[in-house]
């Protein structure tokens, strides 16, 4: 079955981006550090006996319970961090696959190029996010097809004017016709607030 569109590659899994790789290298931190805490809250009593209790059966038998503790808590640490790190993996690329996606996204539409939508799959997160860039890209659309549209209308009418030898009234006429269309280009390009713009 061939692979659709919005469908993103498993090496991705692997191979993340930056954003992906510090969460990843963060959560991963903070799950050695809980970790590190629990084994010296539990461990540390036994630790403890071995060297302070003057029974020498009693520190054996600490000992012994203090190993035993120890691999069996180590066996879970693997367990959960092998766990931790597939749960990560999915979870981040379910949010660091889209922000992929907006950058690419956001890059053409700096090219000019409003024909890329932001496509998520069905659990990606940052849905809502993506419906708000698409519903911008497609409200800039339908805003420079009405500025195209307003200016093919203008150089229509210039068009037909060069050239064409007309009277004083008939030039009054067209110029009048020009000006129309010029005003209805300055109304559509008035909705667009550009920093510095003093209008």
């Amino acid at each position: 079955m061939r692979r659709t569109a919005n469908q993103r590659r498993l090496k991705n899994y692997l191979f993340a981006n930056k954003i992906h790789f510090k969460m990843m290298l963060a959560n991963l931190t903070l799950m050695l550090l809980v970790f590190a805490v629990v084994i010296g809250t539990v461990l540390y009593p036994f630790y403890q006996a071995i060297f302070k209790i003057g029974d020498i059966y009693a520190q054996h038998y600490s000992a012994k319970f203090f190993v035993d503790l120890l691999d069996r808590l180590s066996l879970a640490l693997i367990a959960v961090l092998l766990i931790s790190l597939i749960y990560q993996m999915i979870i981040n690329h379910k949010f660091c696959g889209p922000l992929v996606n907006f950058s690419h996204t956001f890059k053409k539409i700096s090219q000019g190029d409003l024909t890329r939508k932001i496509y998520l799959r069905q659990y990606d997160f940052l849905k809502n996010e993506a419906a708000q860039v698409n519903d911008m890209i497609d409200s800039l659309s339908d805003h420079i097809m009405t500025l195209k549209r307003d200016n093919d209308h203008l150089l229509s009418a210039i068009e037909s004017m060069s050239g064409v030898e007309v009277e004083q009234a008939e030039y009054q006429s067209a110029i009048e016709t020009l000006k129309k269309q010029a005003d209805i280009c300055q109304e559509h390009l008035s909705v667009f607030k550009i920093e510095g713009n003093s209008d």
